[in-house]
């Protein structure tokens, strides 16, 4: 898809920039007269970000947002202001407690400058050895990670206690399926209910922080 990007002076009808381009884009703009404030416009969903990860918004954000809708626990999350980024590069090592997804709160340049107030990272490695069910439930872990006032909080148990009741102790790494927390048939959240004894595909992981 070919894309064109035309500023043009409104009083004069001078054309002030004009970039092709065939990928996402972010844009940032600010009036004189409401104190500079920046405004955000982000589309930049997927692109190369730094020299091992990938922008992944276009599918990570895509999940976040029903997740939102559906939950009400973090309703109060708005995944837009959310930078969604994969490591491609990263194998195993001998590293006693490797993760595979993690959440921290944005630098001062990425938040000003591009309006993301959090970072969620993902390893590709695992990632691809996951299932889509895993997946949505991996995204809805690390959501749960943004408190109601904008801080990061720590699990309530070594994981989320409703997330080991419903899909077990190991739902991110069990070759057993799991169930889709976004599909019409998922019940809701039982904190009293007994998952499946389930066998990890990683010993010794850390599977998220």
């Amino acid at each position: 898809m070919k894309r064109k990007l035309i500023i043009v002076d409104n009083d004069t009808g001078e054309e002030l920039e004009r970039v092709e381009f065939s990928g996402g884009y972010n844009v940032a703009v600010t009036n004189m007269h409401d104190g500079g404030n920046l405004r955000f416009i982000r589309k930049l969903d997927n692109a190369k970000y730094g020299q091992r990860h990938w922008i992944k918004n276009y599918l990570y954000k895509t999940i976040a947002e029903k997740l939102v809708e559906r939950f009400p626990e973090i309703r109060h999350i708005h995944p837009r202001t959310i930078l969604f980024i994969e490591d491609m590069e990263w194998k195993p090592t001998a590293a006693k407690q490797p993760w595979i997804a993690r959440i921290k709160k944005a630098n001062n340049e990425l938040e000003s400058m591009l309006g993301y107030e959090y970072v969620l990272e993902t390893r590709n490695y695992y990632i691809e050895r996951m299932s889509n069910n895993q997946v949505i439930a991996l995204i809805y872990h690390e959501l749960r990670h943004i408190d109601e006032d904008g801080s990061l909080k720590k699990h309530d148990i070594e994981d989320w206690s409703n997330m080991v009741a419903t899909l077990g102790k190991d739902w991110a790494t069990t070759p057993e399926a799991i169930e889709n927390i976004l599909g019409d048939d998922f019940e809701g959240w039982d904190d009293l209910r007994k998952a499946g004894r389930q066998i990890s595909m990683f010993e010794s992981l850390r599977m998220v922080k």
